[in-house]
């Protein structure tokens, strides 16, 4: 008799704890947009638009780069990804102090964000096409050499004027996680509204 009392408790205090939502999953406010992990496209409101400053998705060299203004020929390997999804790399080198917790910082929203980016881990150490590709994407450093690593950066699609435009932001150093994962869903956000016009 105990043991079918002590068995009823447990199925109603999980019934409880059902109905009260905390089997859920844990819903963030970030932004002033609450989702959830399975939804949070649906409503989402970007925080960054399109424009030549620090703040910005750049479609030519950014207001502190040397070539500001000039249109990008981008890389081949970034123009394939973003045929794939919103896109994202981080040039640093295995063992460095200064840029492995950045490379950290994206590899953990990578993974959290999977489903939506293409991610290109630029570990200079491994030599070969990883190497030289991490060389290469200096091409994007914000304001120009030299260029100081970690160097991360972020590919999306955006309508401008009426047509759609490979759009970029990148930073050298460290990024902070929780501006860094802003970004990384506006350009997942842009990227889902354009891609339709690939």
């Amino acid at each position: 008799m105990k043991k079918r009392k002590l068995t009823m408790q447990i199925l109603l205090l999980l019934f409880v704890l059902t109905l009260c939502g905390c089997t859920e999953k844990k819903i963030n406010n970030d932004s002033n947009n609450v989702f959830n992990d399975e939804d949070w496209l649906i409503d989402y409101s970007p925080v960054h638009s399109i424009g030549s400053g620090n703040n910005d998705f750049w479609i030519e060299f950014p207001s502190e780069h040397p070539n500001s203004t000039q249109s990008v020929s981008h890389l081949f390997w970034v123009n394939d990804s973003l045929q794939e999804g919103c896109m994202i790399f981080v040039v640093h080198k295995t063992g460095c102090e200064s840029c492995q917790p950045q490379a950290d910082r994206v590899i953990d929203l990578v993974e959290k964000y999977s489903e939506y980016l293409t991610f290109h881990d630029l570990d200079a150490t491994l030599g070969g096409s990883i190497e030289q590709r991490a060389y290469d994407s200096y091409l994007y450093d914000p304001d120009g050499p030299p260029g100081i690593i970690a160097l991360t950066g972020i590919f999306t699609l955006i309508e401008q004027n009426g047509s759609i435009n490979y759009a970029w932001h990148s930073w050298e150093q460290n990024v902070d996680s929780s501006e860094l994962e802003k970004w990384i869903r506006d350009g997942i956000y842009y990227w889902q509204q354009n891609s339709g016009e690939l």
